[in-house]
């Protein structure tokens, strides 16, 4: 196989792959938009069956913020290999990559759009502790009598989440939002 062909089938499989990335964020984010405040909905509500699915729910938001990150990342790291290593093998036309990153304006909904979803996430992720903590199960933790320290546990364990979270998207926000280095 020649340099050209190897390098437009590779760019083919890599659009194939942003497309099927595109459709992922697009149900990890409907996913998440419906899921997490019907599970909220359910618990605060004291449904029966939900009664000790309480204290997941915040592990379910940041499971779904995981996901979104890593499909953006994935979607980002596609067009950084298109641009570092396909588009300078391309004479005489410049690549799509490295034109967007030319103007920063142009990458600028990206950011919104993650950012948007962060805020989103964090206000479900913060929500769904208070629903947490208010349920059956930190309550059922007491030890001698105390309720406070199943509430101390829940409290300390969803701090962790909340750092850890945090941390992460710290970690990867450049690479989610832009193909530069």
């Amino acid at each position: 196989m020649e340099k050209q062909d190897f390098l437009q089938q590779q760019f083919i499989t890599l659009r194939e792959e942003i497309k099927a990335t595109k459709q992922r964020v697009f149900l990890v984010v409907f996913f998440g938009l419906i899921a997490v405040p019907v599970m909220s909905y359910l618990v605060a509500t004291n449904t029966q069956s939900l009664n000790y699915a309480g204290p997941l729910l915040p592990f379910l938001v940041l499971v779904i913020t995981v996901l979104f990150f890593a499909e953006q990342n994935a979607l980002m790291r596609c067009g950084h290999f298109i641009r570092s290593v396909i588009e300078p093998n391309i004479k005489d036309s410049p690549g799509w990559e490295a034109w967007l990153e030319s103007r920063p304006a142009l990458r600028r909904m990206d950011k919104y759009f993650a950012g948007c979803f962060m805020i989103v996430f964090f206000v479900f992720y913060f929500l769904s502790v208070a629903i947490a903590l208010n349920s059956s199960l930190w309550s059922a933790l007491s030890i001698a009598g105390r309720q406070d320290y199943g509430l101390y546990a829940g409290g300390v364990t969803y701090a962790i989440g909340a750092i850890w979270m945090i941390v992460t998207l710290v970690h990867h926000w450049h690479y989610c939002t832009t193909t530069r280095d």
